[in-house]
């Protein structure tokens, strides 16, 4: 009897002692499938988190959507009135009110916490497509097309795979009025030119004139003084320009101008090369690096084919009158106000390498918000068409051993043209 009762005593000690251990191993699984990394609890945090964000973003859509006119612009009046009577929404850091509204797209909202992103075009992004400029700059090539703040609080968008570059190469500019520079993977360089409107568009005419006025996508012509004008147009859209047709004659137009012409207005502004073209001795691509030896001796046609089509997730292109022109203006607002007079001519009255060439009028480099030899070094072929027919394309610019050259100049020529003294200049647009 007493050796029965020790061994049944003895079962149950084990018995108790094997059950409180799985019961143990029950228990961390169970906490851990509660509160790990993917568990029950993280997960359904994540859920409430995006569902929220999904309404949120549903209530700014609604919005946007009430805002667009029967052209599928966006009216901004509008918007900021629609976006006012979403609670909890802010911009710049407080509601939206008659002295803090949106006055440009893109514009970055926050509303109940989370931050959105709103493009010409209504889209609308989440905080894991838009950046800090301090948090990305020189090592973070972007994995998508990202709204990036300046350090002013002012939005541009970066491509696919670029980064934005920051140091004393550029500047250090940190700000879009010091001429933002993005960098590729292979160190071509182009700086963002933003842009707040398209000129005439719905039948209006802004003043452009003036170094504190809007920076408006559009042709011009300049006076003697660097005035811009119009050139008598009434509506940008409908206005029928060489750049809108196809010429008949064998030169390159632009790929798709409209294409352009809408990437700028959703986006608010285009990129530009920084430096005059180069070609890579081993691929014979285009390059926009800085102290290369320019790319010269090609016809406008030849010149348009490199450019096109060099990347993924943003188009490539020769530069067009607008982007040319618009650019200047960008200049003349936040660098040199009579860039668009400057003379091209050189010191030494000879081509020089990318970014080294020295104008002969004020003895510098002609460098303005990090866009190199605008007025100078070659003349830069452009997708512009020629209203003189037996002269089809047109260059923009100065060039170094001519006097009277200068930067808005345009200067006709045939298609089979091709000059050691002309290159060309890329342009990029989301």
């Amino acid at each position: 009897m007493k050796v029965i009762l020790k061994k049944e005593k003895g079962i149950t000690l084990i018995a108790l002692v094997v059950t409180i251990v799985v019961l143990l191993i029950l228990a961390g699984v169970s906490i851990a499938m509660l509160t790990g990394e993917n568990g029950l609890i993280a997960r359904a945090i994540e859920a409430r988190k995006r569902n929220t964000e999904a309404s949120v973003r549903e209530q700014v859509q609604l919005e946007v959507q009430a805002s667009k006119g029967i052209d599928g612009n966006i009216n901004l009046d509008d918007l900021n009135n629609g976006l006012s009577n979403i609670d909890d929404l802010k911009y710049n850091g407080n509601p939206i009110s008659a002295e803090n509204k949106i006055e440009k797209l893109p514009a970055i909202i926050i509303v109940d916490g989370y931050k959105l992103g709103i493009l010409g075009n209504g889209e609308i992004v989440l905080a894991d497509s838009i950046e800090d400029i301090e948090n990305i700059q020189n090592t973070v090539y972007v994995a998508q097309k990202t709204i990036v703040q300046d350090v002013n609080d002012n939005n541009f968008v970066l491509p696919e795979g670029f980064k934005i570059r920051v140091d004393e190469s550029t500047n250090n500019a940190d700000s879009i009025e010091k001429g933002i520079v993005i960098e590729d993977n292979e160190k071509n360089q182009y700086v963002w030119i933003p842009v707040d409107g398209i000129l005439g568009e719905n039948g209006t005419i802004d003043d452009v004139t003036g170094s504190e006025k809007k920076i408006l996508l559009g042709r011009y012509s300049f006076d003697l003084s660097g005035t811009p004008s119009d050139n008598g147009s009434t509506n940008f859209i409908e206005e029928t320009q060489k750049e809108h047709e196809t010429s008949g004659y064998g030169n390159t137009i632009a790929k798709d101008i409209e294409e352009f012409i809408d990437s700028v207005r959703e986006n608010g502004g285009y990129y530009l090369a920084r430096f005059e073209a180069s070609q890579n001795t081993v691929t014979n691509k285009v390059e926009s690096k800085y102290d290369k030896t320019v790319w010269t001796n090609m016809t406008q046609s030849v010149a348009a084919t490199a450019c096109q089509d060099l990347y993924t997730g943003v188009n490539s292109d020769l530069i067009n009158s607008y982007a040319w022109d618009t650019a200047i203006l960008f200049i003349q607002k936040n660098g040199k106000t009579d860039y668009s007079i400057e003379i091209g001519k050189s010191t030494t009255n000879s081509k020089a390498n990318t970014g080294k060439n020295i104008l002969s009028s004020t003895g510098k480099e002609d460098l303005q918000l990090n866009i190199y030899d605008m007025a100078g070094n070659c003349r830069e072929w452009s997708t512009e068409t020629s209203t003189i027919d037996q002269n089809q394309c047109v260059s923009r610019g100065g060039v170094y051993n001519v006097n009277v050259s200068k930067t808005t100049d345009r200067r006709d020529a045939e298609i089979s043209d091709s000059y050691d003294n002309h290159s060309f200049r890329l342009l990029l647009y989301l």
